[in-house]
């Protein structure tokens, strides 16, 4: 098997990274704005800005900071912009949305209690959303020369940094399609017509990054920790079987006192079973098969179970969901090398 047939095989690695960099600095701002302008408020009193009997809420900063964000990506050029608009967007949603609670209310309550279930939910959604579409979507030959084309875009304005050099390069060099050679050729002279600077702080801040992100993955990646990840199924599993066993022996019936109980306890009894069925095939194989059962485990917890917590204990919560996304952020690492090793020739 040639290289380029297992770089066909390995299709899911081979999308846009940066446009996914993107949408996660999106993201990532406007959770902290909500985490930071809900402790502000709380430590400041919740002051009102206006007087009498206006009051200036903060859904409408966070309107005007989108605004400003869409208006600068319409009338401006280059990566530079694009990346301050994605930052700027992300903190005018993060105050949009941190005022939901005052529009699903009769009464305008923003410290309706499920409002932060609400927020979380958008979040969970927009990022396993926009992460599918991005990855799925891959990299064509046509989208190749677009990323080429807004680096040599960069390159004419001054914004484009080595880092980002280099990648255009490596994404160019990717494209397959044989009609599309001399155009390829245009956008790599062009590219090489002029040496990028090195010591900008763009640079620094993608080196810096990239250099968090890739010994983040390999601490991820470390056989320490995914037998840490895997040992803590295996005694979730455990638990799921002897809370089974004792419902059973004790003839305890169990009832649900409203919608959000009855969906709670049905979430939970899927996790379950993923979880015993993932920790089954972790000792019988297929050793794939288990590391995806277990991740939907993940995903449906994610998604259902801690949206009911998030609704009972506010941000009290948090712990729990930062370790199940330690654990997804692992096992999807894992399940990426075996996906890539099933891919090689045996």
């Amino acid at each position: 098997m040639t290289t380029k047939d297992r770089n066909a095989l390995t299709l899911p690695h081979s999308y846009d990274r940066a446009a996914l960099a993107r949408f996660e600095l999106f993201l990532f701002a406007g959770i902290a704005t909500v985490l930071i302008t809900r402790a502000y408020l709380a430590a400041t009193g919740y002051p009102q800005i206006g007087g009498g009997a206006l009051h200036i809420a903060h859904v409408l900063w966070g309107g005007l900071l989108m605004a400003v964000a869409i208006v600068a990506t319409a009338i401006t050029e280059g990566s530079r912009t694009r990346d301050l608009a994605t930052l700027v967007g992300g903190i005018g949603f993060g105050l949009f949305i941190d005022e939901v609670g005052k529009f699903v209310t009769a009464d305008v309550d923003y410290f309706y209690q499920p409002a932060i279930a609400i927020m979380y939910v958008v979040f969970v959604l927009f990022y396993l959303a926009a992460r599918e579409v991005v990855i799925r979507r891959g990299m064509n030959d046509r989208h190749r020369l677009a990323i080429g084309a807004r680096a040599l875009s960069d390159l004419a304005l001054g914004q484009l940094d080595e880092i980002q050099y280099n990648h255009a390069l490596r994404v160019l060099d990717g494209v397959e399609d044989r009609s599309l050679t001399d155009l390829v050729d245009s956008i790599k002279a062009g590219l090489h017509s002029q040496t990028p600077p090195t010591g900008g702080i763009e640079s620094k801040i993608t080196r810096g990054r990239n250099a968090f992100f890739h010994r983040a993955e390999e601490l991820l990646r470390h056989r320490v920790v995914r037998r840490l990840v895997l040992t803590l199924f295996v005694l979730q599993a455990l638990l799921a079987i002897v809370q089974v066993i004792y419902a059973l022996v004790s003839e305890n019936v169990v009832e649900a006192d409203d919608v959000s109980d009855l969906v709670v306890q049905i979430s939970t009894v899927a996790t379950g079973v993923l979880v015993v069925l993932g920790v089954w095939f972790l000792f019988r194989g297929p050793y794939l098969r288990a590391l995806r059962l277990l991740r939907a485990s993940l995903i449906v917890s994610l998604l259902v179970t801690q949206v009911y917590l998030f609704t009972q204990d506010q941000f009290g919560a948090l712990f729990g969901f930062a370790v199940s996304l330690f654990m997804l952020a692992t096992l999807r690492i894992a399940i990426r090398s075996e996906e890539a090793a099933a891919a090689l020739p045996q």
